[in-house]
């Protein structure tokens, strides 16, 4: 059986400039949609909003038809990855790993991640930016949440852990849906299933990457057609 969460009139402003304007996206269960959008377009509010932990002057966000404020407040329905690492710093990976985790076969299958037991006793600060991202999402596609909020998972890393990442992602595709967003257009390109444009307040749907230049997210000539 397939999740669906469906955002629709999404209106935010902030000091009366009104950043987003009745945005509609639905995302199901196997979907990886990328909202691609310059700087300063509500991309991380949107996220935010869908997350629950960011008012809106009007919004309407429903999982499985069913209607929720706050839906992070929900067990199992939403997780959010923020742009910056949220982890704390001085305890080790494995107990980060156990309060995080509540499920024993999760939290074992983290443990023993290739990329992550050689470091499981040390501390967050000993990661490489691309380890720590890899970490961060490691934990949240092993949550039992329904649905994952991705903000700039590729933003600051090592290009090799941006194809991990890719790669995670399409690993929990099948039993997951994940939105995701970062200024790497490149990456969001090759991990997303679908794409949206947020501009000037709402989310357009992309169907060919030319749009992208024809609606100026991107110089001309940029996409090779």
């Amino acid at each position: 059986m397939k999740n669906e969460l469906e955002v629709c009139g999404i209106i935010k402003d902030f000091g009366g400039h009104q950043l987003l304007t009745d945005c509609y996206l639905k995302c199901e269960t196997g979907d990886i949609i990328g909202i691609l959008g310059r700087n300063g377009t509500g991309k991380s509010t949107l996220l935010k909003i869908i997350f629950g932990i960011l008012p809106a002057y009007n919004k309407s966000i429903s999982i499985n038809k069913k209607i929720y404020q706050q839906p992070y407040r929900h067990k199992n329905l939403i997780a959010y990855l923020p742009q910056h690492p949220f982890l704390p710093k001085n305890i080790s990976i494995e107990n980060i790993v156990r309060i995080f985790i509540d499920n024993k076969k999760s939290r074992n299958k983290i443990i023993e991640n290739e990329r992550i037991e050689k470091h499981i006793h040390k501390r967050v600060t000993a990661l490489s930016g691309g380890e720590l991202r890899y970490l961060e999402m490691l934990l949240l596609v092993n949550l039992e949440a329904d649905f994952i909020l991705l903000d700039e998972p590729f933003s600051h890393i090592e290009p090799l852990y941006r194809e991990i990442i890719i790669e995670l992602l399409k690993e929990y595709q099948p039993t997951k849906g994940f939105i995701i967003t970062d200024h790497d257009y490149e990456s969001i390109i090759k991990a997303s299933d679908s794409l949206m444009l947020l501009t000037n307040g709402v989310c357009k749907k992309v169907t060919s990457l030319s749009e992208l230049e024809h609606w100026g997210y991107l110089p001309a000539g940029t996409i090779s057609v």
